[in-house]
């Protein structure tokens, strides 16, 4: 399941950069840069060509790319990147669920909505932003309003939108979970389990016998009391700054 967890995840970003025109193709990688540098912006799908790591560097670091590089599992990438003074930023473990084995769900969540206007799509990409810590833009979001592919929810909690997820079916009838988060002020309440069994009730619907995910270490956790399956592990890369360069 190891590829088949980041071909969503990389499905994922590839969809969002070609509806909002922010995918850039090369021959040795992908990358999507929103504006400000904000989410999306990534470095993905490398290719371990000898010659592209000194120039991936030089291009990072005149800020033509983002300082953010993907990959999944690859030992020959992460020596190569690591040999050209790229550092490790983060890893998140790859995660299945087969929904052969588990029961749909009857519940009517009539406390989540469908993000299907620009007004939502605004109140998702604020959600999404205090829950995760880092930028989205109104932009990046509103041109995902009417995907096919990809559905966007927010859910209230007294009057007020306070979480958010996604979903994304692929080409091999897979649904891929992502961007579940509930804003600082609301944890602790279960609204981020609601809204990832909602996200499972639409990969039902979706008729897919598979859903996969990416969590952190703590994610991990939670998402195995449901069922999901480890396999494997997504690690993210930047270049070194200049005094993390004097350090080495």
């Amino acid at each position: 399941m190891k590829q088949k967890i980041i071909d969503n995840l990389f499905g994922l970003w590839k969809h969002i950069g070609e509806k909002g025109k922010i995918l850039h193709v090369t021959d040795d990688y992908l990358f999507v840069r929103s504006k400000n540098n904000s989410w999306p912006s990534i470095v993905f799908e490398l290719k371990n060509e000898e010659d592209m790591f000194k120039n991936l560097h030089h291009e990072i670091e005149n800020q033509t790319l983002p300082n953010s590089i993907s990959i999944f599992e690859d030992k020959a990438l992460e020596t190569a990147l690591l040999e050209n003074k790229f550092m490790l930023k983060s890893t998140v473990k790859g995660m299945y669920l087969n929904l052969i084995e588990k029961p749909k769900s009857n519940h009517d969540f009539d406390s989540i909505y469908k993000v299907d206007n620009e007004q939502r799509a605004t109140e998702f990409a604020r959600i999404a932003s205090k829950s995760f810590g880092y930028e989205i833009l109104d932009s990046t979001i509103t041109p995902l309003i009417n995907s096919s592919s990809l559905k966007l929810f927010i859910g209230k909690h007294n009057d007020h939108y306070v979480s958010c997820g996604m979903l994304l079916l692929d080409s091999d009838n897979i649904s891929g979970i992502h961007m579940i988060g509930t804003t600082p002020e609301y944890r602790g309440l279960g609204l981020g389990k609601t809204m990832t069994h909602k996200l499972l009730l639409e990969a039902f619907e979706n008729k897919s016998d598979m859903v996969v995910l990416v969590a952190s270490e703590a994610g991990e956790r939670i998402y195995s009391k449901l069922g999901f399956i480890s396999d494997g592990s997504l690690k993210s890369f930047r270049i070194k700054d200049k005094v993390e360069l004097q350090q080495s």
